[in-house]
Formats: structure tokens, C-alpha cells, sequence
């Protein structure tokens, strides 16, 4: 990882305060449970404090002391519309006890790095020591699981973070790669080769079909984004659609066993009962649930609780076997334990109903827009770089939910914050 640091770096790494955010965006990479923790019982219920949570408490505090010395905030509509979020996901978990209020801290908590990065990408140097560091950390994390293909003979590799983060944090390197092949003329440079080649390494062997849909999202952005800098050439074109094109039918070649969804609707009729079962058709069976449960409290939702208790979903289990009379059993949540959302779309629908829905969509929005006026910004990262993992985070939440101590929901709230950062205008350290 060192390696991809250019050497001007060292001046602007050196800060102590940026330093702190990148260990602890490192620490927050990995999955909370693979990492030393301490357990306290407090109210009835586990906390569990682990080092990211330290690090994300002393992130945060420098980064409200950094802003707080700046004359104006960066994007501060963007950042209003974050706390309003984080906010409402704090307090509605109150009502549903102790264990939904930590399940729902442990998710805010990791706004420190949405604040961070606004705070300390100030610079150019600093945003490219960001991308560095993400697209170091994929590289490990791609060779391990490359490794593991090797030696488990084949399948789905999850590597040391999970399948879906794997695929996730693979795309945002291969955004990186690609926004410096649309901004370079010559040769694209080490850290955009390193970003592709273990970008699709991850991508594919992480095998997550919301992570290719964040791939195509990530490269319409840097194709949008080029065209509008009048930057737009046949040969980085090219190089855009054959690296989705490679990714696609490595991802499709491991997944190819998922898709009977697909079947379902456009193939022949099933010969037999279950003919078309997959994991996608299981999706669908908890977005049906998740729906009825959405239904009956279309306002706020159940209130945030991460995983919902048997109470909140149970009673539409069964009507659900009837609408989906030809899966398997197995596909149906259990009655007798908790709801675990698949995808982020309806767990905020269903946990934070339609006002949490708004506020959603009104923030992703905002922070669309701050990317999209980044994308004349002189510096090709601080143009392409935040636009393109927005709409890779966006494809890879349609399949995994937010969940505190998640990779995924750690660079969920990064993009948010690069999306805010303004790393061309220089600020006193």
C-alpha cells in the first residue's frame, strides 16, 4: 500500500488529524467481528467496543474541531441533511429498547467518517492519499481472495470482509481507475492500473449482482462526467465498456446459478415446483414482507431496530407461502427469530417509513448534486471520484442492508462525505 503514495504526499498525510481518518477508515474496512472488542452489558443488553470505535469517536471529535475553525461549512446541505438522517435513526430506535438504540448507534457512528472526510480532504494531495489508501486495501483484499478461488477450487469468494463489501469496495477502486483512464491522455498511471486489475478481481469474485449494478452506475457517471469536461475519447470509452463487459460475465459466471428470478418471468413455465429457486427469489420473498410490514406503518416505519423481532413481520409470513407457493421453504424468513433486511431500500421504507424515505432520497440527492458540480473541478480525482462511488454505494445498499460494523456502511457514509468535501480549496491545518 505504501507504494501507491507518491512521495508529495508526505507533507499532507503527515497532518495527525488526517492521519487518525485513515487508520480509522482502515479499521472501519474490516467486519466489527474480526476485530478485537470489548463486551459491556449495559440496560439488558452487549455493547461491544472494538478499536474502530475509539477511532471513530477521536475521528469525529477533530473533524467538528477542524469545521468549527473553518469561515463556512463545505456542502452544508448536504451535512444538515446527514445529521437530519442519523438523527432520525437515533431517535426513533429509542422506543424499541436498548438492543435497537446500540444497533442504531453503531450505524450513526460511523457518520464520523461522512464528517471527516469533509473535513480533512481539503486538498488535492489528501483526496488522492484517500483513493490510495482504498484502492491499497481493495488490492490486499482481492489477492486474498484470488488465494482462496485457488485453493477452494472455484466459487464465491468473501476474502476478509464478506462477499457484498468485497464487491462493493472492489467498484469504488475500479472508479478510481477509471476516472484517471477518461482524464489522462498518456499513460493512466500505477494506481489506476492497481484500481482496475483488483477492481475486477473483487468485483468478480465477490459476485454481488447490486455491486455490478453499482458498476454500471459508476461507469455511467465517469462517462457523464468526462463528456461534460469535453474530455469524452474513443479509447478510454472502450477501455470503460470492456472492463464492465469483463466484469459482467466473471461476476455472471459464479452467479449464473441466482438468476431464476429471471427464468421465472420470461422462461417457459417450471416443470416442477422450486425449478427456479435462487437467492434472488429469496430477496423477493423478504421484500414482500418487508413491504406488508411497510404497509401497516407507512409513516415511520417500525422505528430503526437493524434486524426486527419475530412481533413486526411474523403475521405476514404465511401470506407470504402463498404468494410464493413454488420456492422452497428454506427461502422464508423463521418466525421464531429475527427479520435481517436484505437491501437498504426497504429496510428504510419498513424501519423509517415514508418520512425516513424523503429524507433519504432528499440527501442522496444532494449529495448527487454536489457531486455533479465536482465534476469541473480542475483535479480529475476531486471530479470523477465522487460522483462515481455515490453510484456504486447506490447499486451495492440494493443488496445488503445498513448495518453498523459493515465495510459496505463504513464507505456508504465515506462517499457521502467526499461528496461534501472540497479537497481544491486549501484550509489552514
Amino acid at each position: 500500500m505504501p507504494s501507491l503514495l507518491p512521495r508529495r504526499l508526505g507533507r499532507s498525510a503527515g497532518d495527525p488529524s488526517f492521519t487518525i481518518f485513515l487508520v480509522t477508515l482502515v479499521l472501519c474496512l474490516f467486519r466489527a467481528r474480526d476485530l478485537p472488542s470489548l463486551e459491556v452489558e449495559a440496560a439488558g443488553t452487549g455493547i461491544s467496543v472494538g478499536p474502530a470505535d475509539i477511532a471513530l469517536l477521536l475521528t469525529g471529535i477533530l473533524a467538528v474541531v477542524r469545521l468549527r475553525s473553518r469561515p463556512s461549512l463545505p456542502a452544508p446541505a448536504v451535512l444538515a441533511a446527514t445529521a437530519l438522517f442519523a438523527t432520525l435513526v437515533v431517535v426513533t430506535a429509542i422506543p424499541n429498547g436498548a438492543r435497537a438504540f446500540v444497533a442504531a448507534a453503531k450505524l450513526v457512528e460511523l457518520g464520523a467518517l461522512t464528517l471527516g472526510a469533509a473535513a480533512f480532504v481539503d486538498r488535492r494531495e489528501r483526496l488522492v492519499a484517500l483513493v490510495a489508501v482504498v484502492v491499497g486495501f481493495v488490492a490486499v483484499a482481492s489477492a486474498w481472495a484470488a488465494v482462496s478461488f485457488v485453493g477452494a477450487g472455484g466459487g464465491r469468494q468473501a476474502s476478509f470482509v464478506g462477499e457484498h463489501d468485497l464487491a462493493a469496495l472492489a467498484t469504488m477502486a475500479l472508479a478510481v481507475g477509471l476516472g484517471r483512464v477518461h482524464s489522462r491522455r498518456g499513460f493512466p498511471g500505477r494506481l489506476a492500473i492497481v484500481g482496475i486489475a483488483a477492481g475486477v478481481v473483487g468485483v468478480v469474485l465477490g459476485a454481488s449482482l447490486a455491486s455490478l449494478i453499482g458498476l454500471y452506475l459508476a461507469a455511467a457517471a465517469i462517462l457523464v462526467i468526462s463528456w461534460r469536461r469535453r474530455d469524452l475519447r474513443l479509447a478510454a470509452v472502450i477501455v470503460t465498456v470492456a472492463v464492465a463487459a469483463v466484469a459482467t460475465a466473471g461476476t455472471l459466471s459464479l452467479r449464473q446459478g441466482d438468476l431464476g428470478f429471471l427464468q421465472s418471468w420470461f422462461g417457459p413455465p417450471p416443470e416442477t415446483p422450486g425449478q427456479y429457486a435462487a437467492s434472488w427469489s429469496q430477496r423477493l420473498i423478504y421484500v414482500y414482507v418487508g413491504g406488508r410490514v411497510f404497509l401497516d406503518r407507512p409513516v415511520l416505519g417500525t422505528g430503526w431496530q437493524g434486524e426486527l423481532p419475530p412481533d413486526d413481520f411474523a403475521q405476514y409470513v404465511p401470506d407470504a407461502r402463498e404468494q410464493f407457493a413454488d420456492q422452497p421453504p428454506h427461502y422464508f424468513p423463521r418466525t421464531d427469530e429475527a427479520f435481517i433486511p436484505q437491501q437498504t431500500y426497504d429496510q428504510i421504507l419498513f424501519e423509517l417509513g415514508l418520512v425516513g424515505a424523503a429524507l433519504f432520497a432528499a440527501l442522496a440527492l444532494l449529495a448527487v448534486r454536489r457531486a455533479a458540480a465536482a465534476a469541473l473541478r480542475r483535479d480529475p480525482d476531486a471530479a470523477f471520484v465522487p460522483g462515481a462511488w455515490l453510484g456504486a454505494i447506490a447499486g451495492a445498499i440494493a443488496g445488503a442492508a445498513l448495518f453498523g460494523g459493515s465495510p459496505l456502511t463504513a464507505v456508504f457514509w465515506l462517499a457521502l462525505g467526499l461528496a461534501a468535501a472540497n479537497p481544491e480549496t486549501r484550509v489552514p491545518a
